[in-house]
């Protein structure tokens, strides 16, 4: 291992001694891991990667769901425009929306993995 491998695998360890997820690469596949038998040298490990939700895009707004402020669950609207990068921005951090009649809510925006 070279340094920048070794605090990589540094970074790793003491993330898992922290109680943080952490995987191995295994049969095509991230694998989280329970007891760990650290062999750098032939398994690749990682911080198991945190969902943060990013707002939508103007092509990603789903006209017609309706739309609720996460303070006010009595007050409701029809999404019908999608607007501009701010509006949206506010709309991931205080809205959430529903595609089923409001049966069930979900946040404004895209879940995607942090890198």
């Amino acid at each position: 291992m070279n340094i920048e491998q070794t605090k990589e695998a540094i970074k790793v360890m003491q993330a898992f001694v922290d109680g943080k997820e952490v995987e191995h690469w295994y049969y095509e596949m991230w694998v989280k891991i329970h007891v760990p038998r650290w062999d750098w040298g032939n398994t690749e490990y990682r911080i198991k990667p945190t969902a943060k939700l990013r707002p939508w895009t103007a092509d990603e707004v789903p006209l017609g769901a309706w739309m609720r402020k996460k303070q006010d669950l009595t007050c409701r609207w029809l999404l019908s425009m999608t607007a501009n990068d701010a509006v949206r921005k506010d709309m991931s951090e205080c809205s959430e929306h529903s595609t089923d009649g409001g049966k069930t809510w979900h946040p404004c925006g895209v879940m995607e993995e942090a890198k």
